[in-house]
């Protein structure tokens, strides 16, 4: 068997997440469908973003797979089809360790760690998990070894409504639903942050767990000030603190705080985490299969077992595709805590996928077919885009 095509298809729907909740309308930047929220750092895009990526073989099988791109999809593409693509047509698509390797030694020294190759990468090895699972008439989850479980722990992240007492509302609908945490979008200044957390821990009363995401906006004293307030109101944990290059910073803030620190988003590679590991800078770490691949992620995960860390999967602006490689890979490890679940992105999912993807009593339901367990209907696919 040979890899004897590969596509991609780029997905600019209209359908905007502006996950935040801010009501200020924002202004592109010129020429551009991208912008600045006021608070954080990081481009956004007016519309929702990916790349998917379909493989073909030879004797007629095909898989999915798909790249985080939620702005620029075009620069994941360009990798897609003009550095990789030329390196595994041919290829038997079954050796998925030896084709993640060669991709990513095949840019040594010009940019391979990390970045939009190894997003290129991760849709690519999607794609040949996929192939090698429908091969076998197995899910990727079974070629991993097997499932530890087949309904996964499930957390909402961000709460879409125009207030703190209305998000407050949304996550009692949430936990009445069965979702096992709500996580708030934070990093909008120390008081804010304090004032939401108080205010939607009140509404909620006790016993309900509720997690952080800081946005990567705060400097270490202010990140540890801030952390201590939150120890006080019950949050779970706090996630992305400091700036994402200051690993030491993080290692002190996880050493000063007790609320657990949960990092992975901006980290792609086992080389990556590994620092982060050895200098204790996180507490929960939480690799995107949708950047680092199926095959490296497993490879993360099985290096965070070995120092007894708990994995949460994150999931950012991503469609069906990469939910669904990420539930396999979740499944199929001991060490899982809990998966990200991005309620709109679900919504949008299904009007693609063939089967839908399911969300039961707050669990990921794991798919049942071979490989990722999904297929994508082509026309519907075309629709979404703008």
């Amino acid at each position: 068997m040979k890899i004897s095509k590969i596509q991609t298809f780029v997905i600019k729907s209209s359908v905007q997440d502006r996950f935040g909740s801010q009501t200020k309308r924002p202004k592109l930047l010129p020429g551009s469908d991208y912008y600045l929220e006021d608070e954080w750092r990081e481009l956004y895009s007016q519309f929702t973003e990916t790349l998917l990526v379909r493989i073909e073989t030879d004797e007629g099988l095909y898989g999915w797979g798909e790249s985080q791109a939620p702005i620029g999809p075009e620069v994941a593409q360009n990798i897609v089809e003009r550095l990789l693509s030329p390196l595994l047509l041919g290829a038997d698509p079954r050796q998925t360790a030896v084709l993640w390797d060669l991709m990513y030694h095949s840019m040594n020294v010009r940019g391979q760690s990390t970045g939009f190759m190894l997003d290129a990468i991760s849709g690519i090895d999607m794609a040949l998990w996929d192939i090698k699972g429908k091969l076998a008439g197995a899910s990727v989850t079974g070629l991993l070894g097997g499932p530890f479980r087949t309904r996964l722990p499930t957390y909402v992240s961000g709460l879409r409504a125009g207030t703190p007492e209305l998000r407050a509302e949304l996550a009692h609908r949430y936990f009445a639903e069965g979702f096992h945490a709500v996580k708030l979008f934070l990093g909008k200044g120390i008081q804010n942050d304090i004032t939401e957390a108080r205010v939607i821990r009140e509404n909620l009363g006790e016993g309900k767990v509720l997690l952080s995401d800081l946005f990567w906006v705060y400097t270490l004293p202010e990140a540890e000030y801030l952390g201590r307030a939150l120890e006080e109101i019950g949050i779970g944990w706090i996630e992305a603190p400091l700036p994402p290059e200051d690993v030491r910073g993080h290692a002190k803030l996880a050493e000063a705080l007790q609320v657990a620190i949960a990092i992975g988003e901006p980290l792609r590679t086992r080389y990556q985490f590994l620092e982060w590991f050895e200098r204790r800078a996180l507490d929960i770490a939480q690799p995107d299969v949708a950047r680092c691949g199926i095959t490296e992620g497993k490879r993360i995960c099985d290096l965070a077992s070995a120092w007894h860390l708990p994995i949460s999967c994150h999931l950012g602006v991503t469609l069906g595709v990469a939910m669904a490689a990420t539930w396999q890979l979740a499944a199929a490890i001991p060490n899982l805590h809990v998966v990200e679940h991005e309620p709109p992105e679900f919504e949008l999912s299904a009007r693609f996928l063939k089967p839908p993807l399911k969300i039961e009593q707050g669990c990921a339901v794991l798919p049942e077919g071979p490989g990722l367990g999904i297929d994508v209907d082509l026309d519907a696919l075309k629709e979404l885009s703008h």
